[in-house]
């Protein structure tokens, strides 16, 4: 299967996360901007009109992503299917890096609001995710990135090709799982702009697969490649 992963647009958060009092003023899970919902339908309609397909299309919970989503749902004429695994490292919490108390997510009703075919995962029916706060501890991201690759895989086989709209430092997990990277030391850094792509090749029998494109964000006007 192929997997295109898409970094969400730019966010309220984003806004202000060089601001000395970014910690008071962030929120813990932030809508898009005017412009990230702009860089969201831009993208939507290059994906549309590219000659490869996706077939499948997946977001993570969180308000930026689901938001992302909606007009790729209407692009590709395709429902987003919530992945519950696929959020920001440290998930939703009152500080950043994980700190401070944890935050319940939305739930599936709130999140149609603003992606109405937006499809709730099935382990969550009835309930609101919980928010996936978490230690920030690498082992427990790469744990879980590979938990979302494997769930994938279990879904998909042949010529599938997934579009997964997630997180700047998620993506960087998902891609190190996919390459099948296991050495020691400083870990290698992907950096995605918002709603640039990566697109993976992934072999259903778990071997390591392959990096075709990283930050690949030919389809936005320059002013709109923000970091």
């Amino acid at each position: 299967m192929k997997l295109l992963l898409i970094r969400h647009g730019q966010s309220e958060n984003n806004v202000i996360e060089h601001l000395p009092d970014y910690a008071q003023r962030r929120l813990p899970d932030p809508p898009l901007t005017p412009l990230g919902r702009s860089q969201a339908g831009h993208t939507a309609a290059h994906l549309a009109a590219q000659a490869h397909s996706v077939t499948h299309l997946y977001t993570s919970l969180m308000t930026r992503a689901v938001q992302t989503a909606a007009p790729f749902t209407q692009a590709l004429g395709l429902p987003a299917h919530g992945l519950a695994a696929a959020y920001e490292y440290g998930g939703l919490t009152t500080g950043p890096a994980g700190h401070f108390a944890p935050v319940l997510g939305r739930d599936h009703t709130s999140l149609q609001a603003d992606c109405p075919a937006l499809v709730w995962p099935q382990e969550l029916t009835g309930q609101p995710w919980d928010g996936g706060a978490e230690a920030w501890e690498e082992v427990g991201f790469a744990r879980r990135a590979a938990g979302v690759l494997a769930e994938l895989r279990g879904r998909h086989a042949g010529p599938d090709t997934l579009a997964l709209i997630t997180h700047h430092d998620f993506a960087g997990a998902l891609i190190r799982a996919a390459l099948g990277w296991s050495g020691a030391g400083a870990l290698p850094t992907f950096r995605l702009a918002h709603l640039s792509t990566a697109l993976l090749k992934v072999p259903e029998d778990g071997r390591p697969g392959t990096l075709h494109w990283l930050n690949r964000v030919d389809h936005l006007p320059p002013a709109w490649v923000l970091h």
